[in-house]
């Protein structure tokens, strides 16, 4: 099964937070199967650098290359329009959008924590959503 994480899920592995157990156990069963956007990966490096510095930043894209989350830099004409259309769409967050638009070039189930910004989506079956919490 192919998953693409959020930031939130990425953040809550690496910080052993509640639903963090279960990315263990997704990344574990999913080896090479699991994949983030370069733009939630950013999101996870901004967070951690302004609560922890930038060397814990650092770590975690470590952390993150370590578990075989694959990261992409899709950011091809067809990719942006993508996501744009569905941020003009749907009132999310622009990395957000850019996490589902990757799980739909995948044809993979995205993993969140974001109920405010993903709940909506779930009825409409853009594509799979999963919340770890």
């Amino acid at each position: 099964m192919i998953f693409v994480l959020d930031a939130g899920p990425m953040i809550a592995f690496l910080k052993a937070e509640t639903g963090g157990n279960i990315v263990m156990d997704i990344l574990d069963e999913n080896r090479g199967s699991c994949h983030a956007h370069a733009m939630n990966v950013a999101e996870v490096y901004y967070i951690l650098a302004r609560r922890n510095g930038v060397q814990a930043a650092e770590l975690a894209v470590t952390d993150i290359l370590a578990a075989d989350i694959v990261i992409h830099e899709d950011f091809d004409t067809e990719f942006w329009k993508d996501a744009a259309s569905i941020k003009a769409s749907h009132p999310l967050a622009l990395p957000d959008a850019i996490c589902v638009a990757l799980a739909k070039r995948l044809g993979g189930t995205v993993l969140t924590t974001d109920h405010k910004e993903l709940d909506p989506l779930v009825p409409l079956n853009i594509v799979p959503i999963t919340f770890i919490r």
